[in-house]
């Protein structure tokens, strides 16, 4: 369902952008990088960047312009296809997509109902969950303490789910190995390359810092063509200035100094704006996931992204609460709404709780529904004669064939699925009750688990992404 195309973003206007893209110039222009790679230093400095006193990169504001009209050739709009092949969704500035997160530490025990360490089972019976209710992407939602975890994740994520997917890997060789199963199931690194199934997630470290890991992620990417994000996590008053504009600002040169380097290596490189820019909570020093403030610089990302002619990177659904609660709702509804208004493009973490460390299978559901909720509202609007609906007026004030009410009317019939949300089955409608919305919900999950089956691989995909986690043991 599409959201009025005529909507402003309500955080940051097109003007404003320009702006932030500047002060984010200036910053790479005078502050400059920590740049930990070899073979990035030597592409930067190759293109006009120059190296100061204290060994920093001070990058030319022609040099982050020039890549940037590469990646508005290469990356203004690409296509993702679902592990099977097929068109899935489409990465550009105006449609947003909704998916769920990673690396999650923690799990909510189905049976048990307590808070336990993520198993790697757990990955499969989320991701069954998230496969159901219908994202438009993936990630993991678990991170187990197993070997060669990142591959591990990824082979049991595809087994149950057939949604493009979003990968993160500690090291090179965790990029390598899950993009490895990824060529697996496309039939070959060129099959992949033609009709991608996943994005590289790959992080600069903030303030300011090209480590040399994450830039041989990014290069791996880029010379591979795969896409990707390059999203620092500049959470304000942590790793970042206090107030978001600061926080915004400093990430955008994170992502503007790699996409710079990436298309220096590889003027094909397909790379996606954004960063995770939230607050740290001065309680507790912990990174905040319900914050209006990750909220409002989700819209603004979306902005600069639409500025740069990008797809965007974000975040919504998500909550500091520990269990799918008031609280729970309140934050993700608040998020999912602003950056549909926004228009961010591949939003993540849905269902996150517990300050990005706890999955509860419960929140994939009560947040993807949450969703159709606010496109519902957001829809455009209609002004076809049958929505502006004159002549039912006319009928029903006259009485006409009998009809001297809208219920009896057949336009109402007609058209109610379409011009009203319906709400699920487990959604109070001021009835008495006798169970609260968690216990629904864990309902809902049980008979998803009990009915939803996902495709198999093939036995031979399959049999050989076996063959090859254990050539990793």
């Amino acid at each position: 369902m599409p959201v009025d195309p005529l909507l402003m973003n309500p955080i940051l206007t097109q003007v404003q952008a320009a702006r932030m893209h500047a002060a984010s110039l200036s910053v790479l222009s005078r502050t400059g990088v920590k740049v930990g790679h070899a073979e990035a230093l030597d592409l930067l400095l190759s293109a006009g960047a120059r190296r100061d006193e204290e060994d920093r990169i001070l990058i030319p504001a022609h040099v982050i312009e020039e890549a940037l009209e590469k990646a508005r050739a290469s990356s203004s709009r690409i296509q993702l296809y679902s592990r099977d092949g097929e068109p899935a969704i489409c990465l550009e500035a105006g449609p947003t997509y909704f998916g769920t997160g990673s690396d999650a530490l923690q799990i909510r025990d189905l049976d048990t109902g307590e808070i336990r360490p993520a198993q790697l089972r757990d990955v499969g019976i989320n991701a069954t969950v998230a496969d159901a209710v219908g994202y438009d992407f993936v990630m993991t939602m678990g991170l187990p303490d197993v070997d060669n975890v990142y591959p591990r994740v990824y082979a049991e994520l595809i087994r149950h789910s057939t949604r493009p997917a979003v990968v993160t890997g500690v090291s090179l060789a965790d990029m390598q190995h899950t993009f490895h199963i990824a060529e697996i199931v496309a039939g070959g690194k060129e099959a992949l390359r033609a009709a991608p199934r996943l994005v590289g997630y790959v992080e600069p470290i903030s303030p300011l810092f090209l480590d040399e890991e994450g830039v041989a992620k990014l290069l791996f990417m880029a010379e591979n063509e795969h896409p990707f994000l390059f999203a620092a996590g500049a959470n304000c008053g942590a790793t970042a200035p206090v107030t978001v504009e600061g926080g915004v600002v400093q990430a955008n040169a994170e992502f503007l100094a790699g996409m710079t380097i990436a298309l220096l290596k590889n003027e094909r490189a397909r790379v996606i704006s954004g960063a995770n820019t939230s607050s740290m909570d001065m309680r507790t020093t912990v990174t905040c996931y319900g914050a209006p403030e990750w909220a409002k610089t989700v819209a603004m990302y979306a902005a600069l992204g639409e500025y740069y002619g990008l797809p965007s990177w974000g975040t919504a659904g998500c909550s500091d609460a520990v269990e799918p609660d008031f609280q729970a709702g309140v934050e993700a509804y608040e998020s999912i709404l602003l950056a549909l208004q926004s228009r961010s493009t591949l939003v993540h973490d849905m269902a996150y709780l517990k300050h990005g460390l706890l999955y509860d299978a419960r929140m994939i559901v009560l947040s993807r529904m949450l969703v159709d909720r606010a496109r519902k509202l957001l829809r455009p609007l209609d002004f076809s004669p049958a929505a502006l609906a004159g002549e039912v007026i006319d009928d029903v004030a006259r009485a006409r064939a009998g009809a001297d009410n809208y219920p009896m009317h057949e336009h109402t019939y007609g058209h109610f699925r379409q011009a009203l949300w319906l709400p699920p089955d487990y959604w109070e409608r001021g009835q008495e009750h006798t169970r609260h919305l968690p216990e629904r919900l864990d309902e809902i999950v049980r008979d998803i688990l009990a009915g939803h089956r996902v495709p198999p691989l093939p036995a031979h995909v399959d049999a050989a992404i076996d063959t090859f986690l254990d050539t990793l043991a």
